[in-house]
């Protein structure tokens, strides 16, 4: 009987086993799935940290710290575009070229009409006379039309379609350093269906001096490598030298609605980690750093134009105007941070 009691215990203690090892093998990929899952699993969204600097009043008078409501602007539509000053040697070049067979068509022409003249009066004067001048009054026609068809086709009717003196007059401009020529191209894939109202140029380095011009024609011809299209824009006095070569970029105002935004000064933008933010002042003592999307800049000491809808400030805002680099080394020294950008 004990026997049986024995072996009936060691049989009870196998099944156990042999229940606990199954259980054990056919639940384990489920939990380390569910562990991976959980490890792997997107934690959940969390509100975007607020970039924030707490100040007394009187530290942040102390900081300069000055504040204003953003102005109201508008801004047409505009294309970016790229370009260079080019260099006027070839134009000043072709211009003698011109002037050249101008004067000499102007002369033959005279000639031929004259001995035409004699010729039909019964004067003294041969018809082989006759024809030579008119020879050569057709020969320097010829060559005064293939100068202004190339003219055309290198330069367009800004230049070629002007007449000898103001044409003249604006060669005399680019060798005295009073005009340049840029030529801009917009980028690859974009078109205009119009020609541009304006534009507004950018130096390197110059910012602060953005160059205005409305004279705008289109290039003859497309940047070769990008198949961009292009415009030649004649610049006047501007504030500053354009040597030839030298990279600007430019702003192509659009024959369209204005978009309604908002005037930010330059003083207000920061650039930290590779963005653009200004600061708004919430409360007396907590000012807030936000990101703004910067769109185009804006004459003068106006500063850049941000988007009323997508460029993320609102009419009611305190911007920082002045003293915005201070709160953010402020704001980085509370944080534990290095200086900024």
């Amino acid at each position: 009987m004990k026997r049986l009691i024995n072996v009936f215990i060691v049989f009870l203690v196998v099944v156990a086993l042999g229940w606990a090892l199954w259980r054990g093998f056919t639940h384990r990929p489920a939990r380390e799935g569910e562990a991976k899952a959980e490890e792997g699993a997107a934690p959940e969204e969390e509100k975007p940290a607020e970039f924030t600097v707490a100040l007394e009043k009187e530290k942040w008078k102390a900081l300069g710290v000055e504040k204003d409501q953003p102005e109201a602007a508008e801004l047409r539509p505009r294309r970016m575009a790229f370009g260079r000053v080019l260099d006027p040697t070839p134009l000043v070049a072709l211009d003698g070229d011109l002037a050249s067979a101008e004067a000499a068509l102007a002369a033959s022409r005279a000639e031929n009409e004259r001995t035409q003249r004699l010729l039909a009066q019964g004067e003294n004067t041969s018809r082989k006379n006759a024809e030579t001048a008119e020879a050569q009054f057709r020969a320097d026609e010829i060559k005064a039309g293939g100068l202004q068809r190339r003219a055309l086709i290198e330069w367009g009717p800004s230049f070629a379609g002007t007449d000898p003196r103001a044409r003249r007059a604006l060669v005399d401009g680019l060798v005295k350093g009073d005009v340049s020529i840029v030529r801009v191209d917009i980028l690859p894939g974009d078109a205009l269906a119009d020609l541009p109202k304006s534009a507004m140029l950018l130096v390197l380095g110059r910012e602060k001096e953005p160059i205005v011009t409305e004279s705008i024609a289109s290039a003859a011809d497309v940047d070769p490598k990008t198949q961009a299209q292009g415009y030649l824009l004649r610049i006047e006095k501007a504030p500053f030298p354009l040597r030839p070569g030298m990279a600007l970029t430019a702003w192509l105002e659009l024959p369209e609605a204005p978009r309604a935004g908002f005037a930010v000064p330059r003083s207000a933008v920061l650039r930290h980690d590779g963005r653009t933010w200004v600061y708004v002042q919430e409360e007396e003592e907590k000012f807030v750093r936000k990101p703004v999307t910067l769109d185009s800049p804006l004459e003068g000491e106006r500063g850049w134009f941000v988007d009323g809808k997508t460029g993320g400030i609102g009419a009611d805002d305190l911007l920082v105007v002045t003293g915005a680099e201070s709160l953010l080394s402020e704001e980085l020294k509370a944080q534990g941070g290095g200086e900024p950008d």
